[in-house]
């Protein structure tokens, strides 16, 4: 008779409430794990085979086996489609074999559907990349039989998704996905050690915040790529205006952190300004029409307003310090072509749980 293991993990969203592009030089961010999850099933195989499910994405269900080096080898034929669909799955996996030893056979079930806009279908921009990246790392490694504590798992996933993606990003989103609640985040000065500062903050108790949906999707990639080019054709006048972001970021976190909500909304307009300025020099929509357009709804009602993340379009966030601001402003997002969404502070990071049967 053999065990028969199942590991679950889930593991929220992120949305950045202020330092985006000032987070890749070393300003802090402050970012919210929200209660939007990415839920992993892992169940033991009696064999050397694997099989994934995506049940929310339309990819076929494949099966595969790991050869020593962690890469997968498909038991029939899989189109060139499938492959890069389940890209990134595969390159975690391999990831996990090389840094922690063989995993035995497996079923994955990953389920991403809350990330996504249940009838367009459009990715929400709340890090859902991130948030599978969390819940595959900790599901295998719990499966394996390695227990790591949050602090190791921030820098696992971080080289997963680094592994997996590319070497861009700061892990802003890994590291909440992995922390939960609202945190200060700074981008590790060594990238090769990956030790983060992580801190927990409290909200404001007079701040309230809305999330407004843009109504489209825009690749965060290519942002920071355009917005990187400009640092590289244009250094000192880049080098100017991210200080000011910089500045405003570590500013902004002080007052969050501090209870002074009144300075955080004044320094959400300014770094507004700032974005409009960097997608302007950059030749990148941060602040699209569609967020113009919100950002005067809000700006209408005594409220203030920024894109949460890359910007053009994905989510933005209206900000104001008064129970009566706020109902005035969801009243006319209700009102307008727009989309208010139920996002929530997510207290917990990832959760992880095992159960095992006789069979």
């Amino acid at each position: 008779m053999m065990d028969e293991t199942t590991i679950s993990a889930k593991s929220p969203g992120k949305l950045i409430l202020l330092g985006e592009y000032a987070v890749l030089e070393k300003a802090p961010a402050l970012v919210a794990a929200v209660n939007r999850h990415c839920k992993v099933q892992i169940e033991s195989l009696y064999n050397s085979t694997f099989q994934v499910r995506t049940p929310n994405l339309n990819i076929p269900e494949i099966q595969f086996i790991l050869d020593k080096d962690g890469d997968a080898h498909f038991r029939t034929n899989v189109d060139s489609k499938t492959q890069e669909q389940l890209h990134f799955v595969l390159a975690i996996l391999k990831y996990v074999s090389q840094k922690a030893g063989k995993i035995p056979g497996a079923s994955i079930s990953i389920d991403t559907t809350s990330f996504y806009h249940r009838i367009t279908g459009n990715k929400f921009g709340l890090g859902s990349s991130a948030a599978l990246t969390v819940s595959l790392v900790s599901a295998l490694m719990k499966y394996i039989g390695k227990n790591i504590t949050e602090e190791v798992l921030y820098r696992e996933a971080f080289l997963a998704h680094r592994f997996a993606q590319g070497k861009m990003g700061s892990g802003v989103d890994i590291a909440a996905s992995t922390t939960g609640g609202i945190i200060s985040y700074t981008m590790p000065e060594d990238p090769e050690q990956l030790n983060g500062n992580i801190q927990r903050i409290k909200r404001p108790d007079n701040l309230y915040m809305a999330c407004i949906w843009a109504g489209y999707a825009v690749s965060t990639r290519n942002f920071v790529r355009n917005v990187h080019t400009y640092k590289n054709e244009q250094q000192k006048a880049y080098d100017k205006l991210l200080g000011t972001m910089s500045m405003l970021s570590r500013e902004g976190v002080k007052a969050f952190a501090g209870n002074d909500s009144e300075a955080f909304l004044d320094i959400i307009s300014d770094f507004l300004e700032c974005e409009r300025q960097l997608g302007k020099s950059s030749g990148t929509e941060i602040v699209s029409d569609v967020h113009e357009e919100i950002s005067s709804i809000v700006k209408a009602q005594g409220g203030t307003y920024k894109p949460s993340g890359a910007g053009g379009g994905d989510i933005g966030i209206a900000f104001c310090n008064s129970h009566e601001c706020m109902e005035k402003i969801t009243s006319a997002i209700e009102g307008s072509m727009f989309d208010l969404m139920k996002l929530e502070i997510q207290n917990k990071g990832v959760q992880i749980s095992e159960r095992k049967e006789v069979g």
